[in-house]
């Protein structure tokens, strides 16, 4: 396997591993006193827009800026059309991440054509000034709800939500950047490096604050911006180290890459799924909650399945990439 396979397929094995850790902030139960889901829920989020950084950068590589810009907006107003739909469904979530990843999928664009010396001052920029931002943003999106304002949709998006912020999350993007161009050039020793720093510094921020319980989820401030960074980091770095080393044994990774092509229809298809849940359990007799161990196993068995059998009878047609997928890139021309 060449080196650019295994930098595309680790890319793949991240993505699943990002939709794996949003079914577990979803639907994995507590156990003792702490969730057992602390990790998924640091991770998911970051994890998907720094994925979506690096995308944007692959797919820069083989569009024009006109064209990325243009084909961007059609999947940002897909993306965001697909997580109002998903918001009315009733399913029990927090949020739906898409309408933020259609919104940051726009705004990233230009940063992708930035020297890299700049996005990462770019993204030291907002890593430093999110938590000011969103101490603004906040009382202004409350009175924006209040007045019935159809602003407060983009501004709690951009700056002021309660999980995601695209404002934050275009951090971790530019991060996501900055790594799609070092594997360029990198090789395996330039993913072992990425994994082990920031498997370091993920441990290091972990222990510092723990005894303090100082490392809040959601919270938007300096230590979270930095620890969510560092995590998404380390997984992507792994995830290529992984894909590297095993080279030509490729199929191994077949049961993690098959769902990382196609995480956005895995992704609509489990928010269904949770919602039709809690719609049919009491007829059903069952728990009257989706964190459960049962309804975990589904989502991650069922959407390694789907993706697999799909793969298998579709792979070599023009529906190879996914349901969605393949729409998408109808769509937005990105084939």
């Amino acid at each position: 396997m060449a080196q650019g396979a295994g930098r595309i397929i680790g890319v793949d094995v991240a993505r699943c591993i990002a939709l794996f850790a949003m079914f577990a902030a979803y639907t994995m139960p507590e156990v003792g006193t702490e969730p057992v889901t602390v990790f998924s829920d640091y991770l998911a989020m970051p994890l998907f827009a720094l994925l979506l950084g690096a995308s944007a950068y692959f797919s820069s590589q083989q569009m024009s800026g006109t064209f990325l810009f243009a084909s961007s907006v059609v999947r940002g107003l897909i993306l965001i059309v697909l997580g109002l739909w998903l918001l009315n469904l009733g399913a029990p979530v927090d949020d739906v991440i898409l309408q933020y990843l259609g919104l940051l999928s726009v705004v990233v664009v230009p940063f992708v054509f930035l020297p890299s010396w700049a996005l990462a001052g770019v993204a030291a920029v907002i890593a430093v000034a999110s938590p000011y931002v969103l101490q603004w943003a906040a009382p202004i999106h409350t009175q924006l709800v209040v007045e019935g304002s159809l602003l407060a949709y983009p501004m709690g998006w951009m700056f002021a939500g309660s999980h995601y912020r695209v404002f934050t999350m275009l951090c971790w993007a530019l991060l996501g950047i900055l790594i799609a161009r070092g594997m360029e050039r990198w090789g395996i020793w330039g993913d072992l490096a990425l994994a082990a720093v920031s498997t370091l510094l993920v441990g290091g921020i972990f222990w510092y604050t723990r005894p303090a319980g100082s490392l809040l989820v959601y919270s938007g401030d300096h230590l979270e911006i930095v620890f969510n960074a560092a995590l998404s980091a380390a997984v992507v770095g792994w995830c290529c180290v992984l894909a590297r080393v095993l080279g030509a044994r490729e199929v191994l990774l077949f049961p993690l890459v098959a769902p990382g092509r196609m995480t956005l229809s895995l992704y609509v298809l489990h928010v269904i799924l949770l919602a039709f849940y809690l719609k049919q359990a009491p007829r059903w007799g069952l728990a009257s909650t989706v964190e459960t161990w049962p309804v975990f196993a589904v989502c991650m068995v069922g959407a390694v399945l789907f993706a697999v059998v799909w793969t298998r009878l579709l792979g070599n047609t023009a529906l190879r990439r996914g349901p969605l997928e393949s729409v998408m890139a109808l769509l937005t021309g990105r084939g």
